[in-house]
């Protein structure tokens, strides 16, 4: 039997399980969201953009685990999880996340300051209403 959790990747450059995850169903993907989002916490490992391709295709599924990630204490993921993840994700998604945005946006830590968070979030939110 298959099992998703075998296919978590092991280390930042393994495409082996990469290719394997993507021949999983949806549903077979789904209980290990959470676990794939830690592969979205430096966007210059190689493997990230494609673990973003697997996960842009959950929707709705993500809202949990990104609003934990946008009250983490991790500014550096929070960083890269809204510059080259939220930007890209629909405007239903942005929307449901939309109250952490406004919190990171007006009333950033010293952290999220310095790694520009609170003005990614703000551009996020600007092109939610423009959108």
């Amino acid at each position: 039997m298959v099992r998703s959790q075998d296919f978590i990747p092991r280390h930042k450059s393994d495409f082996n399980n990469i290719n394997q995850l993507k021949r999983l169903e949806k549903e077979q993907i789904r209980p290990i969201i959470a676990e794939l989002f830690t592969w979205l916490k430096d966007s210059n490992w190689p493997i990230s953009s494609e673990i973003r391709n697997i996960l842009f295709q959950f929707d709705m599924d993500l809202v949990p685990d990104l609003k934990k990630i946008l009250k983490s204490d991790d500014s550096n993921w929070k960083y890269f999880i809204l510059e080259d993840f939220c930007r890209y994700l629909p405007n239903n998604v942005i929307g449901e996340i939309a109250l952490e945005l406004e919190e990171l946006s007006m009333h950033p830590s010293l952290d999220d300051k310095m790694e520009e968070v609170d003005r990614i979030a703000g551009e996020i939110l600007e092109s939610l209403n423009n959108g």
